[in-house]
């Protein structure tokens, strides 16, 4: 079973088990909402997960991200840079021509999300892919009638933009992780496999995706896991196989709430 360190203890954290154990690996898997939140100033804890990150940089530690968090982190790019596209269509100042239902659905659909997000302040301003599709709908797919089409948009704001993305996330430090990279062998201890993914969403209910990013931090050297989604410290609390996560002060304390011990 595995411990819930907050942010704020990590320097303590790293010295404890950095002497007890000279021969740790220093490597870490991140999860999505750390990657994310890492690039999107306008996130509550940006200024704390840099913290974070640039510590663990400081210490020599490897940033890892598995397969799973990878694409999690370029869809919510993509979601983003599309409703930052289309709302900048519907503004006022725009010379931008796009169906009249099409307008209407964006402007009807960003005053839902505003709803949405003053009931629930950690909700990002940012379309979710039910959303997207309905604005796409609303679009002919090439131009017609003088209008710009769907097909045009994502040529023209969309194209070029994730691998950006990607390129950026290397660039920061952050390696993608695979059993089949001979550089990273000696980070696995055992093979990852989905019966073991299949069990930790057995024992705690969690989704697959989080599954996913477990069973590989479960199956590697890595120490602790870097994370803010509330499911990937319940799992390591309630699972014995999970080792530490390392999160934000706020959601490390409601974890007291809930008795694993």
């Amino acid at each position: 079973m595995g411990r819930v360190i907050a942010f704020s203890q990590l320097p303590a954290y790293l010295e404890q088990v950095e002497a007890a154990n000279p021969a740790l690996t220093r490597a870490t898997i991140l999860d999505t909402n750390v990657l994310i939140t890492s690039g999107y100033e306008v996130r509550a804890e940006f200024e704390h997960v840099h913290g974070v990150l640039d510590l663990l940089n400081d210490r020599g530690y490897r940033l890892l991200a598995t397969v799973n968090t990878k694409a999690e982190f370029l869809e919510f790019q993509r979601r983003l840079h599309l409703t930052e596209t289309l709302l900048d269509m519907v503004d006022q100042h725009s010379r931008m021509r796009i169906p009249s239902a099409a307008r209407a659905k964006i402007t009807t659909l960003k005053g839902s999300l505003s709803t949405a997000v003053g009931a629930d302040p950690e909700r990002d301003f940012v379309f979710n892919d039910v959303h997207l599709k309905k604005i796409k709908k609303e679009f002919s797919a090439g131009p017609h009638s003088g209008r710009t089409g769907w097909l045009e948009i994502c040529t023209n704001f969309l194209n070029g933009h994730l691998q950006a993305m990607a390129q950026e996330l290397e660039d920061s430090g952050v390696e993608y992780v695979s059993q089949h990279v001979s550089s990273q062998t000696d980070l696995f201890h055992t093979k990852i496999d989905w019966p073991d993914a299949m069990g930790i969403v057995e024992k705690t209910g969690v989704s697959f995706s989080d599954s996913m990013i477990l069973n590989a931090f479960q199956c590697s050297h890595c120490p602790f896991i870097v994370s803010m989604d509330f499911d990937v410290g319940y799992a390591v609390l309630a699972d014995p196989r999970l080792k530490d996560s390392i999160m934000p002060d706020r959601l490390a304390a409601e974890y007291r709430h809930y008795h694993f011990r």
